[in-house]
């Protein structure tokens, strides 16, 4: 049975799929996508904020992948770039000690500036020339803490996750224009080269605390430069009360109570 002509009685109706034009062929749209990443790149840095990037100096033939740690880990020296960032300061979070309050930030880095910036960073070239971030860098929002009241130093965040596809946010077109940022604040650290507490003694004799905090770095005893006055020796006959002694004479004594059940303490 031959198949109808509807030519004849609908003009240009589509009977195949080659005749179909498909709005979302990457073929075809590469002008398009080349438009959209110049979008990107200028959004960032019209209404994004400067940072200084810490490029993490990992290296995997100086780690301990058993263990997952390196101790030999420093962090390169700082690069300002400009980020585009969603900050969430104060975001709850349930974590295994219970509810904990923390800053959180989104930031959208465009690939080809990226790369323009550290291309020429030898610390890629232990990592394969994979010039792109990645968890374990650290930022610092340098331009939005500048001004701190009392000279408080700007807020560092460590990366831990990075995503190229999510069509929702990033992908017009299919294309692949920038670099979905996460990362979580970091307060705790002393690693090499991330500077921490950056304010001179000079400063702080001028009075100006900055965020200084306190930490111990000698073997044994009073904190190092600590004024606190020395401890009150021991008064003769405070044993008296320990609660050690009691627990020995009047608990687990075997001679009076059979508590051997329980174990022999002493």
């Amino acid at each position: 049975m031959s198949q109808p002509n509807y030519n004849n009685e609908y003009p240009g109706l589509v009977q195949t799929d080659e005749t179909c034009y498909r709005f979302t062929d990457k073929a075809i749209q590469s002008s398009e996508r080349v438009l959209f990443s110049n979008w990107w790149r200028e959004q960032i840095n019209q209404f994004g904020v400067k940072v200084n990037y810490f490029v993490n100096t990992y290296n995997v033939l100086s780690a301990d992948n058993f263990y997952g740690e390196q101790t030999t880990k420093s962090f390169a020296d700082p690069r300002q770039i400009v980020l585009a960032v969603t900050l969430n300061e104060d975001a709850v979070t349930l974590s295994r000690f219970g509810f904990e309050s923390d800053d959180e930030i989104t930031a959208y880095i465009h690939i080809s500036s990226f790369y323009d910036d550290f291309y020429t960073l030898s610390t890629y070239d232990t990592q394969y020339n994979v010039v792109e971030p990645k968890a374990g860098d650290v930022f610092e929002l340098t331009e939005y803490g500048n001004d701190r009241p009392n000279n408080r130093q700007s807020k560092y965040f460590e990366i831990t996750q990075k995503l190229d596809q999510d069509v929702s946010q990033i992908n017009n077109l299919q294309g692949h224009y920038v670099f979905l940022i996460k990362a979580k604040r970091l307060d705790y650290t002393f690693q090499p080269n991330i500077p921490f507490n950056n304010i001179s003694a000079t400063t702080r004799n001028e009075g100006v605390s900055g965020n200084y905090q306190v930490f111990e770095d000698s073997f044994a005893g009073r904190l190092a430069g600590g004024e606190n006055e020395q401890s009150q020796l021991k008064k003769d006959g405070y044993d008296q009360y320990n609660i050690d002694n009691v627990s020995k004479t009047d608990v687990f004594d075997m001679s009076k109570n059979d508590t051997d059940v329980y174990g022999d303490y002493y």
